[in-house]
């Protein structure tokens, strides 16, 4: 049972991490998002494509190495050094093998996307996950000690190494080559900087007869668990990668390239905000594993704080689209503007069901996660087949009916969620559907009052795409804070109360 101090001392570490976790991914996404403006004004759509094209495969072996070994290590009762140790040698032994395989692989990868290219590109760029397996169990380590600040700091600090050798090569005329450069220096320069945070270092395994046996035991009494996640989070990969990967077998790679572009900026304001969410919901909330009405409170306030940031923010990066991708990228990218505010419907949901996700994982249910998300993908293969071929030489309408998945997965989650947890599907709709409305209000305003605008500026212009994005922005935030605060939102008051207190220390 725990007492009233290990219950303040819960939240306080929760709250800081959420803090630490918003300035964290805040200041990485900036950075990111900097850089890739840059990158993509120097750089062609038809690259942006290609690279695409092999993300999935990337994600999938990283996905084999890791094997949900993050998570059973965050949410393990006791994580000993044996546990810690079997996780990075697995990694490492698993990683090596997999290149070899996808070295060998990379030219049927080319042949199936027709483009030659992608065969010494898939090469190099594989190398990343090798580098990404060597931080593992230290990833691990401060995600399960709620070490949010120095986790965050690590990205920022890859990000900007990474971003800088990017440009650098970029401006040096590498082309593609670029966007590989800075990938693989990003998964190297986290995976360093990993290792400098955390306080535990793998040993080497006892070169006696059967030493690396029983070194890699403790792993593979995880590996029930783990196996898995395993299954689930490469599901997880194909389902985000999907049309990605296939697209380069329907469409051009400048078409490719115009997808690519808009899944960036949508994976970019999902990747922030789930980011901060999940560094501290999962280990949260296995802390409170064994108290019923506690994990419910906690899950909800989740939804609620979540729900709060998600919808405005997603559906605000689609109101301003057109301006924003034209100010940022150029005109060259405005293809992809359509592209992009469909994405973010989908993007607007998908970090409020992650909360069931996380909810899954804490109670190690990690069965349900696999069934929900094999369920996932076997609709979403369906509507891949139904909206491609002959006839379908625009994507738009493939793009519409996968996003509108996420909505409907919504209540699929909860009916798992419910088998877990004691929660009506009007509390859950009652924690949600309030900050969809104000947000639909809010952004219905800053479109009215950037139309009203409209006449007096010229709206192809740089000024005039400002005046419009800045007029859409302050309109929908002030509306959508002036309704938190009329309405006495009390996780609004709350993170107010919190960040004020912060800043003035």
């Amino acid at each position: 049972m725990d007492t009233p101090n290990t219950t303040d001392n819960l939240k306080e570490r929760t709250a800081k991490g959420l803090f630490w976790s918003i300035m964290g991914n805040g200041a990485q996404q900036l950075v990111v998002m900097l850089i890739g403006i840059l990158l993509a004004r120097l750089l062609d759509r038809a690259d942006y494509g290609l690279v695409g094209m092999l993300t999935v495969f990337s994600i999938l072996a990283s996905n084999l190495q890791e094997s949900g070994f993050t998570a059973a290590l965050s949410v393990k009762k006791e994580a000993t050094h044996e546990d810690f140790n079997a996780v990075f040698w697995f990694s490492t032994i698993v990683s090596a093998a997999l290149y070899v395989i996808l070295f060998f692989c990379a030219p049927l990868i080319a042949h199936y996307n027709r483009a030659p290219e992608l065969t010494l590109l898939g090469r190099v760029i594989f190398l990343g996950f090798f580098f990404t397996s060597l931080g593992i169990s230290h990833v691990a380590w401060l995600l399960r000690n709620l070490k949010v600040r120095e986790k965050t700091m690590s990205q920022v600090t890859a990000s900007l190494v990474s971003g800088f050798i990017g440009l650098g090569c970029a401006f040096c005329g590498c082309g593609v080559w670029s966007l590989v450069a800075m990938d693989l220096s990003y998964k190297l320069t986290h995976t360093l900087m990993a290792w400098y945070w955390t306080p535990w270092h793998p040993t080497f395994p006892s070169l006696r007869a059967g030493g690396l046996r029983e070194a890699l035991l403790p792993a593979w009494r995880m590996f029930g668990f783990g196996s898995r996640l395993l299954i689930t989070n490469s599901l997880n990969t194909i389902n985000g990668q999907l049309l990605q990967s296939l697209l380069g077998h329907y469409y051009k790679p400048n078409q490719v390239g115009d997808y690519s572009q808009a899944n960036k900026w949508n994976t970019l304001g999902t990747s922030l905000l789930g980011g901060m969410i999940n560094s501290v919901a999962r280990p949260v909330m296995a802390k409170v594993e064994d108290d019923g009405q506690r994990q419910k409170r906690v899950v909800r306030k989740m939804l609620r704080f979540t729900a709060m940031l998600s919808f405005p923010a997603m559906m605000g990066l689609g109101l301003i689209a057109p301006e924003f991708i034209v100010l940022t990228v150029g005109e060259k990218w405005i293809f992809c503007v359509p592209y992009l505010q469909v994405l973010c419907v989908g993007g607007a949901v998908f970090p409020v069901n992650e909360i069931f996700t996380n909810l899954m994982i804490s109670r190690q249910r990690s069965d349900l996660y696999l069934y929900s998300t094999a369920a996932f993908l076997v609709v979403q293969l369906a509507l891949v087949w139904a909206f491609t071929g002959e006839g379908y030489a625009d994507m738009m309408p493939l793009l519409i009916s996968v996003v509108s998945l996420q909505p409907m997965w919504f209540f699929v989650l909860y009916a798992i969620a419910r088998r877990l947890l004691d929660v009506r599907l009007f509390e859950v709709l009652a924690d949600v559907v309030p900050f969809i409305l104000a947000a639909l209000f809010s952004l219905t305003l800053g479109h009215f009052a950037a139309e009203g605008v409209a006449g007096f500026v010229v709206a192809d212009t740089t000024v005039g795409r400002i005046v419009l994005m800045l007029t859409k922005v302050l309109v929908t935030a002030s509306a959508y804070c002036l309704i938190m605060w009329t309405a006495r939102v009390a996780v609004f008051r709350e993170c107010l109360d919190f960040a004020l207190a912060k800043f003035r220390k």
